[in-house]
């Protein structure tokens, strides 16, 4: 997966400084900015059209959060929020801006972590969330999983792998029996 470009838009310095920290262990995020102030954030946003964008609500001169968010709206590609809050009374504010999540300050590294992976897990795709699922299966396996995913025939994966295509079949049957399931379709199917 590539990385998501993130920005961090927050009126207290110290506040942007301690969640870029707290987004270390997370190679996925890219931080590319840390902005003081709303108008310089949305500046920001709407040149560099970042992935993910962690915002306070707010912000200095009685700026808000939402006002940004519904300047945001007319954009094609409109990245996702994170609220980051010390005020937990716009929470149903922020579900109808529908923002993604909604962190109270001081942010709890495991709150964190439960919203970056519902994050990333967002971005990924159906085939990768499977093939991390099955990891019983050996890296051929997989990776003829991840072929069969894509809609190849077992001649056309073998001339991919350089193996016969009876290999192949066989690996698709260790697949199904090694996972329980009747079909590749069964697989796409399990939650």
């Amino acid at each position: 997966m590539q990385t998501l470009k993130t920005v961090i838009i927050d009126d207290e310095r110290y506040a942007c400084e301690r969640l870029k920290k707290l987004l270390i262990p997370y190679p996925q995020i890219e931080i590319t900015a840390c902005i003081t102030d709303s108008g310089s954030g949305l500046k920001y946003i709407l040149e560099e059209k970042p992935d993910l964008v962690f915002l306070d609500i707010e912000m200095e001169k009685r700026a808000s959060a939402f006002d940004l968010i519904d300047k945001l709206d007319q954009c094609v590609k409109k990245p996702y929020i994170i609220i980051v809050t010390g005020h937990p009374h716009y929470s149903i504010k922020a579900i109808k801006h529908e923002v993604f999540d909604y962190l109270i300050k001081p942010v709890d590294i495991d709150e964190l972590e439960e919203t970056i992976n519902r994050l990333l897990n967002h971005f990924m795709p159906v085939q990768q969330t499977l093939i991390q699922k099955y990891d019983m299966l050996s890296d051929r396996e997989l990776k003829v999983l991840s072929y069969v995913l894509e809609g190849k025939t077992s001649e056309e994966i073998a001339s991919l792998l350089y193996i016969s295509t009876n290999t192949v079949n066989t690996h698709r049957r260790n697949i199904l029996r090694k996972t329980g399931a009747r079909s590749f379709f069964d697989l796409l199917r399990t939650p």
